[in-house]
């Protein structure tokens, strides 16, 4: 077969077509100086050119908050609000995604992040980084103000489908959907279907009916992943290592999704390995997603200070394992 271009070998892969190789897609957050304007902008492009992987994700450090409120008791759930273009937050982002795409040129393929349901409430509450150890705060307010949550949550998954659809329209073709609340530690089974499956599923079938890139990120660890098979997403990607839950069981699963991953994020073979070990680590997640269409990647983000050659190897490993 002849050597795809990035944008065909990810289309065909949607498309359920043969592919000359297996895909590959990293990401991780740039420095702190390289989260807007023009330094973000070239972080992006440098990344693709150095790794020369098939994806652009691009980063979403505008998250929805609004600098100065702080919700951490039950008096402050009417603080949570809503947010649309009109915020610079949407303006900021959507201004990066144009430009990126602009100075690719169509030369692959872009998707952009949209942090889900449960972070970007979370975000709200001023105390964004601190969720594993306070995330359980928005639990204790849906127990304690179930019908204002509910208002809550409807609010962030209509400021989620417009900041989606303002991704699109600034040049994404794809749509990046990490998702938070799925751990068994926080919300319930019953909790989880009442409180958070029906707004999810609202934001993620509008983000389906506006592309079909669009990839399910399921964060964190102790997830219950029968949480998320019924958002039916076009590709799946979790933490693999810190659930105990394999790319086989995954796709066990997401029968009818593309998986995505293979890889630990922030240890591990990737981080620490040699060339040789990446590569020996690379033959064997083929070998395991031989058959069933797949996308070489990692459990999330990678280490900000990640060498890029190192996300170089396994494109490389992939090229030589699969055209031998």
């Amino acid at each position: 077969m002849e050597t795809m271009t990035k944008r065909e070998r990810i289309r065909n892969v949607l498309e359920g077509k043969p592919v000359d190789r297996t895909p590959v897609g990293f990401w991780l957050h740039f420095p702190e100086e390289m989260h807007h304007g023009e330094k973000a902008i070239e972080a992006h492009l440098d990344f693709m050119k150095a790794t020369d992987t098939d994806i652009l994700k691009i980063m979403n450090e505008n998250i929805l908050y609004d600098g100065n409120t702080k919700i951490e008791r039950l008096g402050d759930i009417s603080k949570f609000r809503g947010f649309s273009r009109k915020d610079a937050i949407f303006q900021d982002q959507m201004e990066i995604i144009k430009r990126i795409a602009d100075k690719a040129k169509g030369e692959y393929p872009i998707m952009s992040t949209i942090h889900g349901l449960i972070a970007s409430a979370f975000h709200e509450t001023g105390f964004a980084g601190n969720y594993t150890s306070m995330g359980y705060q928005l639990t204790l307010f849906c127990r304690e103000r179930p019908a204002e949550m509910k208002k809550v949550f409807r609010t962030v998954a209509e400021t989620l489908m417009e900041f989606s659809d303002c991704s699109l329209e600034a040049g994404a073709e794809g749509i990046f959907y990490a998702a938070l609340g799925g751990e068994r530690n926080f919300f319930t089974d019953e909790e989880f279907e009442e409180f958070v499956a029906p707004y999810e599923k609202m934001v993620y079938d509008h983000i389906k009916k506006t592309t079909d890139f669009n990839v399910l990120h399921i964060c964190k660890s102790n997830i219950d992943f029968n949480r998320y098979k019924d958002l039916h997403p076009a590709i799946v990607n979790w933490g693999i290592y810190g659930n105990d839950f394999s790319l086989t069981k995954g796709a066990g699963l997401f029968s009818d999704s593309i998986i995505l991953g293979g890889f630990p994020d922030r240890h591990g073979v990737l981080v620490t390995g040699t060339e040789e070990e990446i590569f020996k680590h690379t033959s064997e997640v083929l070998e395991e997603m031989k058959g069933r269409p797949f996308i070489v990647g990692s459990d999330c983000t990678l280490p900000t200070e990640i060498a890029y050659d190192r996300i170089r190897c396994v494109v490389d490993s992939v090229e030589k394992l699969e055209k031998r």
